[in-house]
């Protein structure tokens, strides 16, 4: 080979690698992820669930997290996660209060009946998760006894993970995005009690109400060291969002804003966590107001 082919084939070698060097991040970027979404107007699924899971098919949801209600027999719970798990649509049972946050015994209640539940049910018909929304920051004790309050609220986690292992399910629950800048000094230990929390789940919401992405204040800013935290833990995280009208702001939702607007901004968000091992997309609150968009 002459000295002109050789450097010819050096050449095309090198930016062969160069080119698969450029891609490689692109190819391991993970944008249009599943989405997930809260039920809570449980009744909904008793005569309305073929709209319901064609509506989460269409929209590429992966996981409903469904309120338990207790009034609703077994074999509508049934019928409708036999139906969405033929969408691979997983269901979670989805529950909490701010009172759980120190009331153990409901906690303990919810658990009762998703164990009885499960024992009576297909393997296509059971939840595959568990999901808390608590948010005990609420409670007049959030102000006048953060540290107690902090504390029970962590009890009561730590014991529905225990629970969720000892069945088998996926723990996943919700977290305001300023969680990681409360410290927590008692029993426990002492730390911030967002990486707590995601130590303790398989996976969080970032409650990162907003309506845009980027800025200061916008979700990517909010959210972002809890993605990274669960990216190195091994664990996964949701941005979540909010549709609904909100009395706090209009900049803490995307209720009037339309849909067009709104997928442009969970785009930059997908784009911009794209490369987190953890990200797992967006979760949209709620399925209700997410239904009646225009």
């Amino acid at each position: 080979m002459s000295k002109k082919s050789r450097s010819i084939w050096m050449v095309a070698i090198l930016l062969i690698l160069s080119n698969f060097i450029w891609l490689k991040p692109m190819l391991t970027m993970r944008i249009d992820q599943p989405k997930a979404t809260w039920l809570w107007h449980t009744s909904q699924i008793l005569n309305q669930s073929s709209t319901l899971i064609e509506f989460l098919d269409k929209k590429n949801v992966s996981s409903l997290y469904l309120q338990i209600n207790a009034d609703i027999p077994n074999d509508a719970y049934q019928r409708f996660i036999r139906k969405a798990s033929e969408r691979n649509i997983e269901v979670h049972a989805l529950d909490g209060a701010p009172y759980w946050a120190t009331d153990q015994q409901s906690v303990q209640n919810f658990f009762q009946w998703v164990e009885k539940y499960q024992s009576v049910s297909e393997n296509t018909e059971q939840f595959t998760g568990i999901h808390l929304d608590i948010e005990p920051y609420i409670l007049p004790t959030w102000d006048s006894n953060l540290q107690g309050t902090v504390q029970s609220y962590q009890q009561n986690i730590r014991f529905a993970a225990d629970k969720s292992a000892n069945l088998g399910l996926h723990f996943g629950i919700d977290i305001p995005f300023w969680f990681d800048s409360i410290n927590y000094s008692n029993v426990i230990g002492e730390g911030v009690l967002s990486e707590w929390l995601i130590d303790q789940s398989d996976s969080i919401n970032v409650m990162a109400y907003r309506n845009k992405a980027d800025g200061h204040n916008g979700m990517i800013s909010l959210a972002k060291s809890e993605i990274n935290y669960a990216s190195v833990t091994g664990k996964q995280a949701r941005v979540a969002i909010e549709t609904s009208k909100s009395s706090e702001g209009d900049y803490l939702t995307f209720f009037g804003k339309n849909n067009a607007y709104m997928e442009k901004q969970l785009k930059e968000v997908e784009r911009s966590f794209s490369h987190a091992e953890g990200f797992r997309g967006i979760a949209i609150h709620s399925l209700e107001s997410w239904m009646i968009r225009k």
